[in-house]
């Protein structure tokens, strides 16, 4: 006897492609003329009754993989439908076990959307399929977040030109936004933009005449601001940020009738986007919690001293993620430069970041700035140099969306431009290792603030299986690493290709942005932040291509 019908499982239609984790504002109309991010709920499909032949004709991949652009949604769809098949069911005999209506089953096996983890697990277990069914929705379920991602990038690009007609009052431009989503850290961010428009002229970008576009108040008040040329061409717009600063400094001194210039440099794409996605999200967390921030940092103090100690979460009240992350962060680099005297060798580093997100605090703290100079000074030297391990699991590249790993790229260029050699292991069981400093077989500083469940966890220790755990880690990651090139440029390069990037295009933006500078594009406002990491990361792997050249 079948499991009774669950009422909320009644109506398909009503959350069909509606795609939980999509965020929010990709799900709002951003054109007048074609809502073109907008999801529409469809009527389920009609029901594939084949009572009268329950093994069916023979599946083909023309069944299910049309239906659904992402591979893997189709995959799992036919695999649903062939093992219906085997058992010799019905879709209705199937639904009926299971506790679903039918369209839920059809639809499973159409392809049309991924189906919810409740139906795989449901249908996992009545069809005996032993995990399979599973294991294909998580591959699913990663290959979806990574088209999501592809979709907030081109959506945040097309909100710089929301509401914007060409003819329309100055003050009509400040209701134009550009947002950027939410992370695991990351709450999302929202930056005004100015949009003018603007004409290429033998390579430059020319807004004209600028002041006369441009009230100037606008640009004085004190809030982040992008300035925001667009360029109409016969492949549609094109667009060019400077930063509210840059650009009020360059009216003000210049001639009422000149143009403004913005470097192409600053195109807004998906690099200039993960530019923007980091410093815009730290910024707003860190200035939020300004005061609380420092008052927690003279909190914790006390700690210093203590070769051993845990900080729960009870420390840091109400402070956002991002601000736990460099209260975490900051306690740990000063616990590691405090004890790096009583090392006797070169350490192997390893660190904990697996993601652009968490990778972003290398090149925007300003403290991990200055703790990468120090450690490099004192462990790199012409016959010897240290090395720095990551654990990037295969399944968070799909995970992530691509500027996101366009900032896991430049976290570990900027530590190969430090002279420290960087390993990448995939091996899942290993994200669980804690951070930590081995000088092996002596002892190991540990140190961890991301990925747990208090805001840092520090020690020192000369635990022999703590040592052996460390080294037999380290190790691993020395000879598994899959960056095996005796180069910087090669294991970057090797790095991209794992990450999905395109090298030759990230040199070619890095080399811009390198001779221009990334404060033009934007900088930020808190104290705690700066650009350096990002400045010598993009001008290390624009040297790296003109090596190639």
């Amino acid at each position: 006897m079948g499991t009774p019908l669950h009422p909320d499982r009644l109506n398909p239609s009503t959350t069909a492609n509606c795609d939980v984790g999509l965020p929010q504002h990709i799900n709002e109309p951003h054109d007048a003329a074609g809502d073109k991010y907008r999801l529409h709920l469809v009527d389920p499909p009609a029901i594939d009754n084949d009572e009268n032949d329950r093994r069916g004709p023979p599946v083909t991949n023309s069944d299910a993989a049309l239906h659904n652009p992402a591979p893997m949604v189709g995959k799992l769809a036919l695999e649903i439908k062939r093992k219906r098949h085997t058992a010799g069911w019905s879709q209705p005999q199937l639904a009926g076990r299971i506790g679903y209506t039918p369209q839920y089953v059809s639809r499973a096996e159409r392809g049309l959307g991924l189906p919810s983890l409740d139906l795989i697990r449901a249908l996992d277990s009545a069809l005996t399929a032993d995990g399979q069914l599973f294991a294909l929705w998580r591959k699913a379920k990663a290959e979806q977040a990574a088209q999501h991602g592809a979709q907030v990038a081109v959506s945040a690009v097309d909100q710089a030109v929301t509401g914007i007609a060409t003819g329309s009052k100055p003050d009509e431009y400040e209701s134009v936004e550009i947002r950027t989503p939410p992370g695991r850290f990351f709450a999302g961010s929202t930056t005004p933009a100015l949009v003018i428009p603007a004409h290429l002229d033998r390579g430059r970008v020319v807004a004209t005449p600028a002041k006369g576009i441009i009230d100037p108040t606008v640009l004085r008040r004190p809030q982040r601001k992008l300035v925001v040329a667009t360029v109409t061409g016969e492949e549609g717009n094109r667009f060019y940020g400077l930063d509210r600063r840059r650009a009020h400094a360059r009216l003000t001194a210049a001639n009422d009738d000149a143009p403004l210039l913005i470097p192409q440099a600053y195109a807004v794409d998906e690099f200039t986007l993960a530019l923007l996605w980091a410093v815009t999200n730290l910024d707003d967390a860190l200035l939020d919690d300004d005061a609380e921030l420092t008052n927690a940092t003279q909190r914790v103090t006390s700690l210093d001293l203590q070769p051993r100690s845990t900080a729960g979460l009870e420390l840091a009240g109400d402070l956002s993620a991002v601000s736990q992350m460099w209260l975490g962060s900051d306690f740990c680099a000063r616990h590691i430069l405090r004890h790096t005297g009583e090392l006797a060798e070169i350490p192997a580093f390893w660190t904990r970041e697996q993601r652009g997100e968490e990778a972003s605090t290398w090149l925007l703290f300003a403290h991990k700035y200055q703790y990468l100079q120090r450690t490099a000074a004192l462990f790199n030297s012409t016959s010897a140099f240290s090395t720095r391990s990551f654990c990037i699991p295969p399944e968070t590249v799909p995970t992530s969306w691509r500027p996101e790993r366009m900032l896991m790229l430049l976290a570990a260029a900027l530590m190969e431009s430090w002279g420290i050699y960087v390993t990448v292991c995939t091996d899942p069981e290993y994200t669980a290792t804690q951070g930590f400093l081995l000088d092996p077989g002596r002892r190991a500083i540990v140190a961890t603030w991301i990925h747990s469940d208090s805001l840092w966890q520090v020690d020192i220790t000369d635990h022999r299986p703590t040592l052996t755990e460390f080294g037999d880690t380290a190790s691993w990651a020395r000879t598994h690493t899959i960056l095996s090139g005796p180069t910087p440029n090669e294991r970057l390069h090797q790095l991209a290709d794992y990450l999905q990037l395109d090298w030759s295009w990230l040199v070619r933006r890095c080399s811009g942005l390198a001779d221009y500078g990334i404060a033009g594009f934007i900088q930020p406002r808190s104290r705690l932040l700066s650009l350096a990491g990002l400045d010598r990361a993009c001008r290390f792997v624009a040297d790296l291509g003109r090596i190639d050249r």
